[in-house]
């Protein structure tokens, strides 16, 4: 009885090792298509910020834009701007400089996140190639 019940729970593990392989995180990553470095936030004052950079394309893209989402230090949206930031025909290997300005009156940020679509007016999961947040 006792051998029948180790086998069992040896046999169980075994089959839980084995799931365990067959779902782990060896699938390929999604292709990096954008390089975004240099990446800075500061305060204007009186209630302005700016993020700035440099973006780099990795493949031909026809337009890019950027989304800004300010958050305060509790998490709370205080400002979502859908058009910081645009550029058409971004070519690969090409490096652009940007800075987009938000005044937000709401609120101290305490972060942003940076969102980039490689179409017009962006915004689905799919059309997403970059996404970060950083502290202000």
């Amino acid at each position: 009885m006792k051998k029948t019940y180790m086998a069992g729970i040896l046999l169980l593990l075994v089959g839980v090792v084995f799931a365990s392989g067959c779902v782990s995180d060896t699938a390929p990553q999604e292709e990096k298509t954008v390089n975004v470095t240099d990446l800075k936030v500061v305060s204007e004052g009186y209630g302005l910020y700016s993020v700035s950079g440099k973006i780099t394309a990795l493949k031909d893209y026809g337009y890019l834009e950027m989304h800004l989402n300010w958050y305060d230090s509790e998490g709370n949206l205080l400002y979502e701007n859908p058009l910081a930031w645009n550029t058409n025909n971004a070519k690969t290997g090409q490096t652009i400089k940007f800075k987009a300005e938000d005044y937000i009156d709401t609120g101290k940020p305490a972060r942003v996140e940076i969102l980039i679509y490689g179409t017009p007016f962006g915004g689905s999961e799919s059309d997403l190639i970059y996404n970060n947040t950083i502290k202000v």
